[in-house]
């Protein structure tokens, strides 16, 4: 089947960098502040065939440009050629200087599809890029195929100086405003809360329009409330929701009165932060960082298992070479690139894909490695670093655990991708010393856990770089115990306030078999955001604030998005750790199943694996399981059973 075809990454450079100009604040562009890559603007496609007989063709492209056989011209673009019996190498050269070369034909044996190669003029042919969504020729690849729904406020609020709108739920889309000039200038102030909505002078998205008598067309921003203000009578206002159709595969129902809510919250958070890339938040940044993007390939896992989403925003992270900052600056975000490469290869097997971002990783590799202190092969902070981490004060006098640990996982990441890509390295001896080092320098064996600095004196404990010790089996079976005892179960270390690193920790205690404590805590937290009014998962949720200081985060009185991907954790912790659904090999050709109830009395649980899904029923002390893939192993009450597909096993 014929599909449009692209220079490898170039689409997702191109609706990358569109994302990136789209943030605004308080009336002005807020574009990232990170270099963006920009798509090739020539390209060449190419493919060998051998033809019996003579081909009548058309190729359809996106730009300008010729035809080409074996040196000879044959033709323009988008004009019909007549290619001779004979053995070809064909050449589409195409040129576009204002989104990205591609190209479309429909005549065998030169359909376009992903047989094609392409290059920049250069001896690097590489296989081309393209999406499934791009199959038709009246299909662009420059505009992002979204679907559309039309929103009905549940209710509209006669308001001193407008029609304050309640669409019931965080939602994000266009805003059509029908109007007359009369009505003079209008005001469109969008809200995740109400306080948001109505408080004009701190709204942080909104808009101002002259009078006219033409309809006017918002550009897709997040809202639950829209205030729309007038000079003089009521502009009626269309909105539509603007979303990806992608299908959840996962469900989660227990006896747990709180969770069902819980669960939907999370959804729809992650729903609404699915589009291009997965995003931080639909509101405020509406950036791709990748420690969020990280988190969000995790939960895609267990949610959607849709691959394509990951590998876009993978590239998209994915700067050309050379590499000059971080990824989003942050030491700790380029070394979640390349866990995020290595888990999602885990999970899927595509070494497809990773062999089409190798080079740039590896580019990426040698970025950090030659900013590494030299003498004790540390991370350290280089001019234009952010050692980030999470948003917690950390004593980062001289080099900080958490980002060693981190380290030590690229190593290892790249030695199992290097050998993936038949190459080979240090890894593993850089990997051996580094953490020779770490356990020297940051275990305090009188605190039981893993200190900030060493080289303060302060000998700081914070949760972190003990969390990534458990998480990455960094520590062993002892250290992890005494890591639980005096750092995870210990209140007199700092809480953490973020679903973002909360998830890690949670994960860990998950990982350490303590399921109560992270059912009650998914209770607490996340039922403690719906009690505030949350329709979808909140960047920030600190149980101690009350009434509108909830809103605040960053200096602004509305900061604190109430929409965030992070926020979206208990899907993963539910099925990973719960339900106990986990790959155990390579593209997923065994899993295991090993519930942990907890505190639940009873639960069902439908989990994605590889291609399919596995349900898991737990009730009276029972757990029966059911797949339509092959491979499953239940692990439960310390008996091992094999899951044939389509049959249910009990223990």
């Amino acid at each position: 089947m014929a599909q449009w075809i692209w220079y490898p990454g170039d689409f997702e450079l191109y609706h990358s960098m569109l994302l990136h100009s789209r943030r605004t604040e308080y009336d002005h562009d807020y574009p990232a502040m990170w270099h963006v890559s920009r798509p090739e603007y020539m390209c060449r496609f190419l493919k060998n065939v051998d033809l019996d007989e003579p081909v009548t063709l058309t190729v359809k492209a996106k730009g300008k440009g010729f035809v080409r056989a074996e040196g000879r011209f044959l033709g323009g673009l988008d004009q019909e050629i007549t290619l001779p019996a004979g053995r070809y190498e064909v050449e589409v050269a195409v040129l576009n200087i204002e989104t990205f070369p591609a190209i479309y034909c429909e005549t065998a044996p030169l359909v376009t599809d992903e047989t094609w190669v392409s290059d920049l003029n250069d001896v690097d042919p590489r296989p081309v890029g393209f999406e499934p969504r791009f199959l038709n020729l009246e299909d662009d690849p420059a505009v992002f195929p979204f679907a559309y729904q039309e929103l009905t406020p549940v209710s509209a609020e006669t308001q001193e100086k407008g029609v304050l709108y309640d669409f019931g739920v965080e939602s994000f889309g266009p805003v059509t405003i029908v109007r007359r000039k009369e009505m003079g200038e209008i005001g469109l102030y969008y809200g995740e809360s109400r306080e948001e909505a109505l408080d004009t002078e701190f709204t942080l998205i909104r808009e101002k329009l002259e009078a006219s008598d033409e309809p006017y067309t918002a550009p897709a921003r997040a809202f639950r409330y829209i205030y729309v203000t007038s000079e003089a009578g009521k502009p009626e206002i269309q909105a539509q929701l603007e979303y990806l159709p992608i299908e959840d595969k996962a469900s989660f129902t227990c006896d747990d009165e709180a969770l069902p809510k819980i669960w939907e919250i999370c959804t729809r958070a992650f729903h609404l932060n699915s589009r291009e890339f997965f995003l931080d938040g639909v509101k405020r940044d509406r950036w791709v960082w990748s420690g969020d993007a990280y988190q969000s390939y995790m939960i895609d896992r267990y949610l959607y298992m849709e691959p394509q989403i990951i590998k876009r925003t993978i590239r998209a992270l994915l700067d050309k070479a050379p590499h000059k900052r971080h990824i989003n600056t942050i030491n700790d975000y380029s070394a979640y690139m390349f866990l995020g490469v290595q888990e999602y290869y885990f999970a899927t097997d595509d070494k497809t894909f990773v062999a089409s971002v190798w080079e740039q990783l590896k580019d990426l590799y040698r970025f950090i490695t030659t900013r590494l202190d030299q003498e004790t092969g540390y991370v350290v902070a280089r001019p234009g670093d952010w050692i980030f981490i999470d948003w917690h004060r950390f004593d980062l006098e001289g080099p900080l655990c958490a980002e060693q640990i981190l380290l030590h996982q690229v190593y290892l990441a790249m030695d199992q991708l290097s050998s993936l890509m038949g190459e080979s390295g240090d890894y593993v001896s850089r990997a051996k010393c580094l953490k020779e080092r770490i356990l020297r320098d940051f275990w305090d064996e009188e605190k039981g856990g893993f200190i900030d600095s060493f080289t303060s004196g302060k000998r700081q404990v914070t949760r972190h770089a003990n969390i990534y010790a458990v998480l990455y089996d960094f520590a062993d079976s002892e250290k992890q115990q005494q890591i639980l005892e005096n750092v995870l179960l210990n209140d007199k270390i700092p809480q953490i306030t973020t679903p973002y690193f909360k998830l890690f920790e949670l994960m860990a205690l998950g990982q350490l078999g303590q399921m109560e404590q992270l059912q009650d805590y998914i209770d607490s937290y996340w039922g403690g955001m719906i009690e505030n009014g949350a329709t979808s998962a909140w960047e920030e949720y600190i149980p101690s604030r009350s009434g509108i200081e909830h809103y605040q985060m960053y200096g602004d009185k509305y900061g604190c998005s109430l929409c965030h991907a992070w926020g979206s954790g208990p899907i993963l912790l539910l099925g990973k750790y719960c339900a106990g659904v986990k790959p155990t090999a390579i593209g997923t050709e065994t899993f295991e199943v090993a519930p942990h109830p907890g505190r639940y009395q009873h639960f069902d649980a439908v989990v994605p694996v590889g291609e399919g899904t596995v349900s898991v029923r737990y009730a009276d002390g029972h757990v029966t399981v059911e797949t339509d893939v092959p491979g499953g192993t239940l692990r439960f009450a310390g008996q091992e059973v094999q899951i044939p597909v389509g049959k249910r096993v009990t223990i």
